[in-house]
């Protein structure tokens, strides 16, 4: 994937992380995640099974599941969501998705839990440079949601500010384990 310096060193302080505590600030996050009007109000919700440090939702969401979708990676570099209907296989990049199951099309779902390597204060988000989900999402550049972007993350992953391309497709809330954030809108705008 690309290199950026603070993608670089958000993955190293991730890669850092014990499992104990990756596990504590999953349960903290997801606690609040759960408690948000418009993760409540979800009927079709997609998440990720967290790897190399990154926030785990999937342990909270398992009584949820078969109402939870899980990113498979397509040829062309977008995600198809499926709700799997067995047990998951390894993936690209040390990921795990279903093997089969119900295809939910992006606009289709309620809420999208998105990993992230940082996040700022107006909801920009950096990925591992991939650009699946802005690929995939791309739609949300033109039209309000649904589906609401809900990027969950370690506090040390908020940063003040992000560079911001046009074809970024931004967070609609961000919940680390610390707090709920809610993107200012940048300058000029209401």
């Amino acid at each position: 994937m690309k290199s950026d310096p603070v993608r670089d060193e958000m993955i190293r302080q991730r890669a850092a992380l014990t499992d104990d505590h990756v596990q504590r600030a999953s349960e903290k996050t997801m606690a609040r995640v759960m408690e948000l009007d418009e993760f409540q109000a979800a009927g079709k919700v997609a998440a990720y099974v967290g790897i190399r440090g990154e926030i785990n939702p999937w342990p909270a969401l398992l009584e949820r599941d078969p109402y939870v979708a899980l990113p498979v990676i397509q040829p062309g570099g977008y995600l198809e969501f499926v709700m799997s209907d067995g047990a998951l296989q390894p993936g690209p990049f040390g990921t795990r998705q279903p093997a089969s199951g119900e295809r939910v099309p992006p606009e289709r779902l309620d809420v999208v839990l998105v990993p992230l390597v940082a996040a700022d204060h107006r909801g920009n988000r950096m990925g591992h440079g991939a650009g699946y989900y802005d690929r995939t999402f791309a739609f949300r550049l033109s039209q309000p949601t649904p589906p609401v972007l809900i990027g969950i993350a370690h506090s040390f992953q908020v940063v003040p500010l992000l560079e911001a391309r046009v074809w970024d497709v931004p967070l609609d809330i961000l919940v680390t384990e610390k707090g709920i954030l809610r993107p200012e809108p940048p300058i000029g705008e209401d």
